[in-house]
């Protein structure tokens, strides 16, 4: 039995120190503290530069963008949930008309996100639609 016991903790060891992307038991402060900051949303392609900033501070999260020579941004809400295995970021109260530089509608927005990737600078978040289509968004530190 004492065995088996230092077996499974060898295993749950190496599979936690194993991981490239550590997220695994974070709180909800830890990851709280690393999505407050500003992140400039990463376009597909170089020549697609949206130029827009979201800035998530204290349970708030603002976008700004710039469209010609109009400056435009919206506000709205967020909330971290840590789980053992997975972590969200909620989003909610994003009310606008059309949609913002990136092509998000408001109801795209205003959902539970999933953390696949946040370090080193880099934030990606996924999430599925009111139509069943997954949805994605990568940020850099700007």
């Amino acid at each position: 039995m004492k065995n088996l016991l230092l077996l499974t903790a060898g295993v749950v060891l190496i599979f936690l120190s194993g991981c490239e992307n550590n997220d695994l038991l974070l709180s909800e402060k830890k990851i709280n503290s690393k999505i407050q900051r500003d992140w400039k949303i990463v376009s597909p392609s170089p020549s697609m530069d949206k130029k827009e900033i979201w800035s998530f501070s204290n349970g708030s999260v603002a976008i700004r963008y710039k469209d010609n020579d109009t400056i435009y941004s919206t506000a709205g809400t967020y909330s971290v949930d840590a789980k053992t295995v997975k972590s969200y970021v909620n989003i909610s109260g994003f009310d606008y008309y059309g949609s913002i530089n990136s092509g998000f509608y408001s109801k795209d927005l205003n959902r539970k996100w999933t953390i696949v990737e946040l370090d080193n600078g880099v934030m990606y978040l996924s999430g599925i639609d009111d139509r069943g289509t997954i949805r994605s968004m990568e940020f850099i530190e700007n």
